[in-house]
């Protein structure tokens, strides 16, 4: 998401924004692909995630408007109004043209912005990047394997539901056996989606271990007498205050040593 600072936007959570441009740039190639001469159910698999793509937009819109502290500056100054259309499918060009204006008025580029979001790596940015491409998986093993299996002789895979509940058993390799394919175009989608879709499940299963080996060795460092690195740099700061207050007390304490030498002095032709 972004968000209104000073007058500017600003990148407040970069996993969100990647995935909502991601998003943006998979309807356009919805929208493109629809022009091909594709299956009817094939056409309508693409309407209708384009439908749910543009849901998220929406509220991707209300969620921005809400957070602006000035509403009228964010349509108008900050070009909400491409947010409020790139939402329509046809005009999703307009998110990309107010994506890049965004990076250039926070004096981002696409690459520091993409690189960001890679060197951190969150569990947030993975689950999104999960759930994209699931997203892509399901949506192009569905569309390819009606474009095949459709209309070909003896097909069993002759409808959207049946396709997407074929894609379903394919990817998570579960593979039922009541649907598949008889083409060898299908055959090959299937082989693709089965090995994209182990990919998949491992990084989900590394991530989540990545996660609970963190969880366990933040108490483990604690117990060690690890001290976080503020906490170090808090202590080494008081250590340096403390040295420079000894050092002036000793110099403060000379100096009034000198001043009772040269009083002294200065009394003893008195008395004489």
């Amino acid at each position: 998401m972004i968000e209104s600072t000073k007058g500017n936007l600003a990148l407040v959570n970069p996993n969100w924004s990647a995935f909502v441009l991601m998003v943006t740039f998979l309807s356009i190639i919805n929208s493109l692909a629809a022009l091909l001469p594709l299956p009817d159910d094939a056409k309508i698999v693409l309407r209708t995630v384009n439908m749910a793509i543009s849901v998220v937009l929406w509220a991707d819109f209300v969620y921005l408007l809400r957070k602006s502290p000035n509403k009228r500056a964010f349509m108008v100054a900050q070009h909400g109004w491409m947010v409020l259309l790139g939402s329509i499918p046809m005009l999703r060009f307009l998110r990309i043209i107010w994506f890049h204006l965004t990076l250039k008025k926070s004096n981002h580029s696409l690459r520091d912005f993409l690189a960001g979001i890679v060197i951190k790596q969150d569990a947030g940015g993975t689950l999104l990047s999960v759930l994209f491409v699931a997203i892509v998986l399901f949506e192009v093993g569905v569309v390819a394997i009606l474009s095949f299996e459709e209309t070909a002789p003896g097909s069993n895979i002759t409808s959207i539901s049946d396709a997407f509940w074929w894609a379903s058993t394919t990817v998570t390799t579960g593979g039922f056996g009541d649907k598949y394919p008889v083409f060898q175009g299908g055959r090959l989608i299937a082989v693709l989606l089965m090995i994209l879709g182990i990919a998949l499940f491992s990084v989900i299963t590394g991530s989540l271990a990545e996660w609970f080996r963190g969880r366990q060795l933040q108490p483990a460092s604690r117990q060690s007498g690890e001290v976080p690195a503020t906490a170090t740099a808090v202590a080494e700061i008081r250590d340096l205050l403390e040295q420079q207050m000894e050092m002036h007390q000793q110099s403060i304490a000379e100096l009034k040593g000198k001043i009772i030498e040269l009083e002294e002095r200065l009394e003893q032709p008195k008395r004489g």
